[in-house]
């Protein structure tokens, strides 16, 4: 039970009180009936005045109790004001020359007139004045009125009390003489209930939440109060009235009731001290319980974690395995395809007498094959992010304009492209041939999805920010925004997530290799940017490739030509090769032979530094390898830069995550698998000068 229906059941039950007993008074009177006028057989009769303020009292509390409406509480303010006019008629009686005696004339309206020496006590007219005036004030505005409000109540609780004390106690002086003569004993008592039913009425007030609370001051107070006052109550009951019946004598008994007092006292305040010693160590059990519980919960969560960190480590790990068997399957297929190819070709190469239009035929369809194979490599490097980018500035617009002349040939003619292109020139910065072989691999996807017929939108964008993609931040930096939407079957919501991973696809069997988005999404990656999409099952699916915008003006196109030059001869330069693998090294140098260059070959880098050393003019470049043990191409050619920045550094790499995180190292880089044309045109770019020593091949 809460503060708040405490003060409302006691309000509600001391005002039920007095309405109750002043009307059973008032029939009393009304009815001639002795008994209705005393209640208490054999005390004094309540007067009717007194009865009336009773119940304006009563009736004035029942209607202040908490949660009432305003017009309530204005009407219990009428009822208070009310009581106390009839508590200050009461009183006007006791001032002299005392003619105006209200209670006689209320007495004659209801029964006739007052017996000599009856009417209403002073007492009763102050006590019921004091609580009429407390009820006025509690609802008052300032402060200092409401604690005086509180005051006069409890004058009116001692005033009552004490009239009934008298009569416990049998004094005369305190219910038959002075201000409490002809106070009745029913009087004292409803005075007494009304005036503590105004004191606990406001639930707001600090004491009635320490005494009603349900907290433990609350709990202590109610169980200590009843001990505390009525124990000396009855002790001083006891002790008097045996004095008067002439069992012990007046001092004796004093002395008695102060022994017994203090014992008492002592025994509440042993009681107390072990209901606070129980609790303590109640606590203390509580504590521990709460503890042992909470170690225990604590074990649980961490032994429930570990097992959800295990699983999920063997779930990573199974996917890892299923996403490399998945990877290892693809490449060994399509590779096996492809060496199927050149095996088949070379073993028809090997033949004698064989027709020079087939062993035509079959040179080609090995030099193809290698393309692919070296294809299909550079697509796995893109989904991995470790291809080796060469990133320039160039204009989207221009570059999309350019790959959209050629796209009707490669969608059909079913297919109606259209594009939307900016105003202004939007500029990146990267790898212009990636982002070409991505454009056409979102094309070749959209026509697929369309079944080679509906419409194919290219849009473009700059200036705009990159949203949340697949659980990655947002950017608010500029980004260049190439959107591909087609109007084909859409994608399923479940396969969205599984679109990118390499060899996924969703075409029938030799109609897609699975690596044109991993490409895509790679070469994104890999640029700083990203890919997100958007599908409609049976309306279409947009590709949204972002990429960060660069400055509004692109590199200076290089106007140089290259040089032609005149024919090398046979040892008129010479080139210093580094190769780890001793076969590719033999079939570098004899390529290098083949173009007439010489050449000298190390299987290291601390090898070439060595061989540079010994004389310094005699090389005029050095194609070297990046992946090498212990010192590597890449620093090999920066140490080469610091000591001899005249001598040129041609690198040459299938893969190497170094290339691949930093494409500005300043050194061109020959991509394995190379071809005698390709390192040819290099090499004859880096050595466009006279050169220095005479180098013999071989």
């Amino acid at each position: 039970m809460h503060v708040v229906p405490r003060t409302r059941w006691i309000a509600w039950s001391s005002g039920g009180f007095g309405v109750a007993t002043a009307l059973t008074v008032l029939a009393g009177w009304w009815f001639d009936i002795p008994i209705l006028r005393r209640i208490i057989p054999g005390q004094p009769p309540m007067v009717v005045l007194t009865a009336v303020g009773t119940l304006l009292l009563g009736c004035a509390l029942l209607a202040t109790r908490p949660g009432t409406s305003r017009p309530i509480r204005h009407a219990s303010r009428w009822l208070a004001a009310a009581a106390a006019a009839v508590g200050l008629g009461g009183l006007l009686r006791y001032i002299p020359p005392g003619q105006f005696q209200l209670d006689d004339w209320v007495q004659r309206l209801v029964f006739g007139p007052l017996k000599p020496d009856t009417g209403m006590a002073l007492a009763t007219a102050a006590s019921v004045l004091a609580t009429a005036v407390g009820l006025l004030l509690q609802g008052a505005g300032k402060r200092w009125l409401r604690g005086l409000g509180i005051l006069v109540t409890l004058g009116s609780l001692v005033i009552a009390a004490v009239g009934g004390l008298g009569y416990a106690y049998g004094l005369d002086a305190f219910h038959e003489e002075g201000m409490f003569s002809r106070m009745a004993l029913v009087t004292a008592t409803t005075l007494s209930i009304l005036a503590m039913g105004v004191l606990f009425s406001r639930p707001s007030r600090p004491w009635v939440v320490t005494v009603l609370g349900a907290g433990e001051a609350g709990t202590l107070t109610r169980h200590l109060l009843p001990a505390v006052v009525l124990a000396p109550l009855l002790l001083g009951w006891l002790e008097l009235h045996a004095v008067r019946a002439g069992l012990i004598e007046a001092e004796t008994g004093t002395a008695l009731l102060v022994i017994v007092l203090t014992l008492w006292l002592a025994a509440l305040v042993i009681r107390m001290a072990r209901n606070i010693d129980r609790r303590a160590i109640a606590e203390r059990r509580l504590r521990e319980t709460l503890q042992g519980m909470n170690e225990a919960l604590e074990r649980r969560v961490e032994e429930r974690t570990r097992e959800l960190a295990e699983a999920q480590d063997a779930l990573v790990q199974a996917q890892k395995m299923e996403a490399i068997g998945q990877l290892t399957g693809g490449v060994a297929h399509d590779f096996n395809n492809l060496l199927t190819i050149i095996r088949s070709s070379i073993e028809f190469l090997r033949r004698p007498n064989l027709p020079e239009e087939r062993r035509t035929r079959y040179m080609d369809a090995v030099s193809d094959t290698v393309e692919r194979a070296a294809k299909l490599t550079a697509q796995l490097l893109a989904f991995a992010r470790r291809q080796a980018l060469k990133p320039e500035k160039f204009d989207a617009g221009e570059r999309l304009t350019g790959v959209a002349t050629m796209l009707d040939s490669l969608t059909g003619a079913r297919i109606r492209i259209v594009t939307e292109m900016p105003d202004i020139p939007c500029f990146v910065r990267a790898d212009v041939s990636q982002f070409e072989t991505a454009l056409v691999n979102l094309v070749v996807n959209a026509r697929d999805a369309m079944g080679g017929e509906g419409t194919l939108t290219i849009a473009l964008a700059c200036n705009r920010p990159k949203p949340a993609i697949r659980g990655h931040a947002p950017s608010h930096d500029h980004f260049v925004v190439v959107s591909v939407t087609d109007t084909g079957i859409g994608i399923a919501p479940d396969q969205i997530g599984r679109i990118f991973e390499p060899f996924f696809t969703t075409k029938e069997v030799g109609k897609g290799t699975g690596l044109g988005l991993s490409q895509v999404i790679g070469f994104a990656k890999q640029s700083g940017g990203d890919v997100d999409v958007s599908s409609v099952v049976g309306r279409g699916t947009t590709f949204t490739l972002y990429l960060p915008q660069a400055d509004a003006q692109a590199d200076a196109a290089s106007t140089e030509t290259e040089t032609e030059g005149a024919p090398i001869e046979d040892g008129d330069q010479c080139i210093l090769v580094v190769e780890d693998n001793v076969e590719i090294g033999r079939f570098c140098t004899q390529i290098l032979h083949d173009l007439g260059y010489g050449t000298v070959l190390a299987q290291t880098a601390e090898a070439a530094l060595a061989e540079i050393e010994a004389v310094p003019f005699r090389f005029d470049a050095v194609f070297s390898d990046v992946v090498m043990p212990g010192m590597g191409g890449i620093e090999l050619a920066k140490r080469l830069r610091e000591l001899h920045p005249e001598l040129p550094v041609v690198l040459t790499s299938g893969y190497s995550h170094v290339l691949a995180s930093d494409d500005a190292h300043g050194f061109e880089l020959v991509r394995k698998p190379y071809s005698a044309e390709q390192v040819g045109k290099v090499l004859r770019a880096a050595t466009a000068r006279l050169p220095k020593v005479l180098c013999r091949p071989g």
